[in-house]
């Protein structure tokens, strides 16, 4: 007894130190399409946004790499090029649908309809990799596209570009997941996020830049947006999240993470005047109890990318 006792002080606080970490990381996270909203109000492009947004988040990681002794430039060259590569692409494809969507859509309905992507993952995993799936996870599936199917019916929405964006973005991010989980196997997960997230930063960049939308944002309220979702939603979230990681293990910060969608939901409401049907509000029910049970079923590992 004494020398559980005594050993119990050792561990405990670090648990709630990381719990609280991955709390404030969901919270965090959970603003990102209220912001996205706030800037499409305000005036700001898409492109535009997105760049502004991973350019500064890049810079930060890079920071917060040195600072705890992640240097992304000891990465060997295969591990930055594929680092590179998967953040070009699949993560810059990922942040293009969901951004594309939230400009026609509500907030709360984008990110209800993204997060089926837990469930495209244990499919996907099932599928390509020969990872088991039980009865609880068949469950999970079912409710979780039931709950889509509610959603979008319940609010009535013609197949339009804005919904079919909506349902690209998850199978960009279980795409993204699925790759990422094994070019970040061997590599330190915040230089990786920095080598990764500099490879979107430069692509979004350069597309804006074809656009005409790679502009400073042109008003107080416009800077006050586009700084926000870079530092709240990115590089706080990613930050708290890494950190916080390693303290509860992945399981247990997969399933607080979920946190994420229940803050959006009522940012939306509450700021944005988004409303729920009585069918639309069973769907994202059935949705968060998919996704709940799903990131509790240790199928798959989180990335520290949003």
């Amino acid at each position: 007894m004494p020398l559980e006792t005594a050993a119990e002080p050792a561990v405990r606080p670090a648990e709630w130190t990381g719990t609280a970490m991955v709390v404030v990381s969901a919270v965090a996270f959970g603003t990102l399409s209220i912001f996205a909203k706030l800037a499409y109000n305000d005036g700001l492009g898409t492109v535009q946004l997105l760049a502004f947004r991973f350019s500064l988040a890049a810079i930060g990681m890079w920071a917060l790499s040195f600072a705890v002794g992640q240097n992304p430039l000891r990465l060997s060259r295969r591990q930055a090029t594929s680092l590179v590569v998967v953040g070009a692409v699949l993560y810059t494809l990922q942040a293009m649908t969901y951004f594309i969507a939230l400009r026609t859509l509500p907030a709360s309905l984008c990110v209800l309809i993204v997060y089926i992507y837990p469930s495209l993952v244990v499919i996907a995993a099932w599928l390509f990799l020969g990872r088991r799936v039980s009865r609880w996870h068949v469950g999970a599936l079912v409710a979780s596209f039931a709950g889509v199917i509610l959603l979008v019916g319940g609010a009535q929405f013609q197949l339009g570009t804005g919904l079919i964006f909506a349902f690209a973005a998850p199978l960009m991010y279980t795409t993204f997941i699925l790759i990422s989980e094994r070019v970040m196997a061997a590599v330190p997960p915040v230089a990786a996020s920095a080598v990764m997230m500099s490879g979107t930063a430069v692509v979004l960049c350069v597309i804006a830049l074809i656009e005409g939308q790679l502009v400073l944002p042109a008003t107080p309220q416009a800077w006050a947006i586009s700084v926000g979702i870079a530092v709240v939603p990115t590089m706080i979230a990613i930050s708290l999240f890494l950190a916080g990681l390693p303290r509860v293990g992945a399981a247990r910060a997969s399933l607080i993470s979920t946190l994420e969608l229940v803050v959006t939901v009522t940012l939306a409401i509450l700021l944005l005047g988004d409303r729920f049907t009585l069918l639309e509000a069973f769907g994202g029910v059935l949705v968060l109890g998919a996704v709940v049970v799903v990131q509790a079923a240790h199928l798959w590992r989180p990335v520290p990318l949003k």
